[in-house]
């Protein structure tokens, strides 16, 4: 199997509020440790990467720390329905996913499809290929143990 999908999982993701996301933007915008994603025509995904982690956001990434001793965390916000995303491709490290905030659904090459909603995880190893499809604002956590 090329991933592992677990519903529901995560419950705690489900409380990250968009005013700590919102806080987490600024505090990213400043420091110029976020990146960007845009189109002219379907909007903006803002990818958030340092270890500022407002309360909400706190909590659920030692959650998952603890259960997962993971050590890295980003967080891939879109401000709309058709948002850009990497496309389809892999990373070169193993990555769960945690959907905490709207839905994603993601694509594989067996033509397997994930939709996710708050407090699903998925785990996709490194080599992975994957699609993310955004259909709604959304906040997605992925997690690393890089």
């Amino acid at each position: 199997m090329s991933h592992i999908y677990t519903q529901n999982h995560y419950q705690i993701c489900k409380n990250i509020l968009w005013e700590d996301i919102v806080s987490k933007i600024d505090n990213e915008f400043l420091s110029q440790s976020h990146r960007l994603m845009s189109s002219d025509y379907s909007g903006i995904t803002i990818i958030l990467h340092n270890g500022f982690y407002p309360k909400s956001i706190q909590e659920s990434y030692d959650e998952v720390k603890k259960d997962k001793n993971i050590s890295v965390l980003h967080i891939y916000t879109s401000l709309t329905s058709s948002a850009p995303t990497f496309g389809r491709h892999c990373d070169d490290v193993d990555v769960l996913i945690v959907q905490s905030i709207g839905k994603v659904a993601y694509m594989f090459d067996d033509n397997s499809k994930v939709e996710m909603n708050p407090g699903d995880s998925l785990f996709i190893p490194k080599g992975v290929y994957h699609n993310p499809i955004v259909s709604e604002p959304r906040v997605t956590l992925s997690f690393s143990w890089e």
